[in-house]
């Protein structure tokens, strides 16, 4: 239970297989450069190549002639993605923010809006993020994308499960690459609070005639980081504990995709596209918690001297996984005049996760240490160390200072694990027609289909304690193993490597060996469970049956809209309608009594829109739409599961199936002057009313759902999520690309590329409350200055938002969570050795910034971590 997810036979396997590919580029790199008195047009061709531009360009092209609002990011000519994965590409987008996890980009937020209020498709089809509806934008690599699309104004043909945006992400077609195409590269670097590498790996081959294509690709990325966190906490009184923790991880990001195309004639193209993406994460925890509230003495919120403080230690190798796997068949007809697409498809995604911890405590009070504190970066404090003694009256109070943490001081170790393994699956089948006809003195284009979505969710139950028969237990590791006769030396493994960061702590502690405690975790747990098969009754890991439930969701949906093209103007109108049915089953547990509980909902919503577009000029667009849309509650907030405490006054802690879905309708005005080739200068002001928004809050049971077993539990208080007032969102975005291809001479290869967004928003929590909607910065700012000529393209990004709300607390406004604002300075390069060859380089968080949380004010810090800086180094080759 205690060993890695991922166990070292694949990890060598992988690794293997990588080094094969590797062993490929520099044959790749004899590939002969351009030889003096060489074509003339193949050698301009070399100097003028312009990744960055050229994917510009492309992109701008997309967005130009879109019926609706939407940001585009495309591949360059030679069918390269700018960015590693779909999470730092999407960064530079205007309105867009990133919120990342220890550093590494993860999800987005657009235009201050939650992450769940973006949904996400492959090809044009909707898929479900694997946490809780939210997509992880880590999980898609650069091999897989040939174009990003960011809709941020929806048409009635697109569903309707978004209030923020959509993104579409676009894969790698080779009918549109004729002939035999070979993309691959290969990276390695490191990150400067590691001495782990830094790894990736991509390949790409696709073949294509007139006819047929076919395309497999594959794609490896790696990286250890240690990441520095402290975590303190208050009470009424001060500074009630202090967190401190190094952890020590390797983090992957794998997939494999492949396209079959066939065009049969001029009429009908069908293909089947297939996906796998992995994100694993293994994780070393070395966590020391003092708790000061547990001391004798003084303590203030910034201060403090105390006498036998209890300190915990937490020690753990686990990991987590997160997978997809999407395979979608598609075909376009033509059928008089009426064309005709549809797909039929399968996605599935699960999050898994394996953390076995051994939970260390001192027994004896006079092995606790004496300390004073005081702030320190960021309110962290910085403690110094004292022996606890006895006086000659037999109190505790300081003794002898100390540099560090005594360890060997601990006597005490629990095993705890902690798993959660979440399924979820969609069934989908979609089809569109239409025809050109003409209307109203104008083209126009008349668009019908329908969509039916059969999705599942199934949680069999977390395994949150070593339990006995289902209830609560307790493994204290020594007497357990001393009873089994399994060696248990925890103390042993104490290394003499550092793990307190950076940080100024005023103390040091040192790692624990985590591979070699966890060989023993995993020795003492078998040692239970074969006990227990010869009639003993210890507690081993098993799953909880109260926590289990599933849910189901089945989605009808159809729509109509219609296009009319007069001569400077365009308009698309029309209507969707979904119908949802939700089904969610679990149980509701009273003590140590589990009754089950099956509840759903029905609803059925109308979603209209309307978009204009009008040329002002041949290179001016205005811009304005009307758009309505809806996101569904998450799968675990719709739960049945219940946790019910009849004693008085009665609560009720869980999820709640009777959630509707937020709701929100609203206005998109822009302006868009593409004045230069691959250039924009554009200006956009959005608003929208929202209702039933989201959120966890304590509220009273008003209804008779929970009134079985002959007791009535209306007025219990009910934890959970509900359905909050109405409120409403606005921002303002201005947009500037422009290669200044006017400068003279070699100046002439700088460009620029940055987008400003003002937000602002709030809606109602109750009891004359309202809040910040999570996730809105007052403002974002990204932009990145860069240089293209003579076969270099470089970029230096910069990213910028103000602080914003993370978590929404269910009391006071002052026990709410929020972030620090944020940026992020990277950098990217590239030289192209030859037309096949290409080398690069990237460094991401060059200043090294850190991540800070705090609760309510920034006098009450809640989490400082830093993370490194990260660096990566490698050849791509294209034939």
């Amino acid at each position: 239970m205690f060993s890695a997810l991922y166990p070292a036979s694949r990890r060598a396997t992988r690794k293997a297989l990588l080094f094969a590919f590797c062993a490929g580029v520099p044959l790749a790199l004899g590939a002969p450069a351009l030889a003096e008195g060489e074509d003339d047009a193949a050698v301009a061709e070399l100097v003028v190549t312009a990744p960055i531009r050229e994917s510009l360009e492309k992109s701008l092209a997309v967005q130009r002639e879109a019926d609706n609002l939407v940001n585009v990011i495309a591949a360059d000519t030679i069918g390269r993605f700018p960015d590693a994965t779909a999470a730092g590409a999407l960064s530079r987008l205007p309105a867009v923010a990133v919120q990342r996890d220890q550093g590494q980009e993860r999800y987005i937020q657009v235009r201050g809006a939650p992450a769940r209020w973006t949904n996400v498709a492959f090809d044009g089809v909707n898929v479900l993020g694997a946490e809780d509806r939210v997509f992880r934008f880590d999980s898609v690599p650069a091999s897989v994308i040939s174009q990003l699309e960011l809709n941020k104004t929806l048409t009635p043909a697109m569903p309707a499960e978004a209030l923020a945006g959509r993104v579409n992400i676009r894969t790698y077609s080779p009918l549109e690459n004729p002939g035999f195409k070979v993309s691959a590269d290969a990276g390695r670097g490191g990150s400067d609070l590691s001495d782990g590498p830094v790894e990736s790996y991509g390949l790409r081959v696709s073949w294509a005639n007139e006819t047929f294509g076919v395309m497999l690709g594959a794609s490896a990325f790696q990286f250890a980081q240690d990441t520095d966190n402290y975590e303190p906490r208050f009470d009424a009184v001060g500074m009630r504990e202090v967190r401190f923790a190094k952890y020590k991880l390797i983090r992957e990001t794998n997939a494999v995709n492949g396209k079959l195309e066939w065009r049969i004639n001029d009429d009908n193209t069908v293909r089947l596209t297939g996906l796998y993406s992995e994100f694993l994460d293994d994780e070393e925890r070395n966590q020391y918690t003092f708790n000061f509230a547990g001391g004798t003495g003084t303590r203030t919120p910034t201060s403090g001297s105390l006498v036998a403080v209890p300190v915990a230690g937490l020690f753990e190798k686990g990991g987590y996984a997160t997978k997809n796997k999407i395979i979608i068949a598609h075909g376009d007809h033509k059928v008089a005049d009426w064309t005709i697409a549809w797909d039929l498809g399968h996605a599935e995604s699960t999050f898994e996760q394996n953390l076995p911890l051994v939970s260390q405590s001192q027994s004896n009070p006079l092995f606790r240490p004496s300390l004073t504190f005081t702030a320190g970066e960021a309110g962290v404090p910085v403690i110094t160390l004292f022996d606890t003694a006895l006086n000659a009256q037999g109190q505790r109070v300081f003794g002898a200072q100390r540099t560090s943490l005594n360890q060997q001081a601990f006597d005490t170790e629990a095993l705890v694990v902690f798993g959660q393994f979440i399924e979820q699956k969609d069934n989908f089948l979609k089809a569109d027609m239409g025809r050109e006809w003409s209307s109203f003195g104008a083209e126009a284009k008349f668009e019908a289909g329908v969509q039916y979505n059969d999705r599942g969710f199934d949680d069999p139950g977390n395994v949150a304690y070593l339990r006995p028969n289902g209830t609560a237990g307790t493994v204290l590791a020594r007497p357990t193993a001393a009873a089994l006769n399994v060696p248990w030396t925890p103390l042993a493994f104490i290394t003499s490597t550092s793990a307190i960061g950076n940080v100024n702590t005023g103390f040091q502690a040192n790692f624990i060996d985590n591979p070699a405690l966890g060989r023993q975790y995993d020795a003492l747990v078998a040692a239970l469970v074969a006990a227990n098969a010869a009639g003993g009754t210890n507690p081993v890991p098993r799953s909880d049956p109260s926590l289990a439930n599933t849910v189901e969701e089945k989605v009808l949906a159809g729509y109509v809209q219609n296009t009319w093209r007069w001569d400077r103007h365009t308009l698309l109108a029309g209507v969707r309608i979904e119908r949802t049915e939700v089904a969610s089953e679990g149980a509701a547990r009273v003590g140590a009594t589990l009754t089950p509980i099956s509840l759903g909902t029905e609803d059925t919503f109308v979603f209209p829109s309307l978009h204009y577009t009008f040329d002002l000029n041949d290179d001016v667009k205005l811009r304005a739409a009307y758009i309505s849309g809806s996101a569904r509650p998450s799968f675990i907030d719709a739960r049945a599961t219940v946790s019910i405490n009849d004693a008085v006054p009665g609560s009720v802690n869980g999820g709640n199936p009777f959630l509707k879905p937020e709701r929100a309708q609203g206005f998109d005005f822009s302006a868009e002057w593409y004045f230069a080739p691959a250039a924009l200068l554009s200006a956009n002001f959005f608003y929208r009313d929202v209702k039933d928004v989201l959120f966890d809050a304590t509220d009273l049971v008003t209804d008779d759902r929970f009134n079985f077993n002959g007791v009535n539990r209306r007025g219990y208080t009910y934890t959970t999520t509900l359905n909050g007032g109405e409120g409403d969102l606005q921002g303002f975005e201005l947009a500037y690309y422009h290669p200044w291809t006017f400068l003279p001479g070699p100046l002439s290869g700088l460009g620029f590329q940055g987008s400003l967004t003002f937000l602002d928003g709030s809606f109602e929590v109750g009891g004359g409350r309202s809040s910040a909607f999570p996730g809105t910065s007052d403002r974002i700012f990204s932009g990145s200055i860069f240089y293209e000529k003579y076969g270099l393209s470089l970029r230096l990004g910069y990213q910028h938002r103000t602080e914003w709300l993370d978590e929404l607390s269910p009391g006071a406004a002052t026990n709410d969570i929020y972030w620090d604002a944020q940026q992020r300075v990277e950098f990217s390069g590239r030289y192209q050795v030859n037309k096949n060859i290409s080398v690069y380089v990237d460094v991401n968080n060059i200043t090294n910034e850190r991540g800070l949380r705090y609760q309510g004010t920034k006098a009450q810090p809640y989490e400082l971590e830093y993370f490194g800086t990260r660096y990566l180094a490698g050849v791509r080759a294209t034939f």
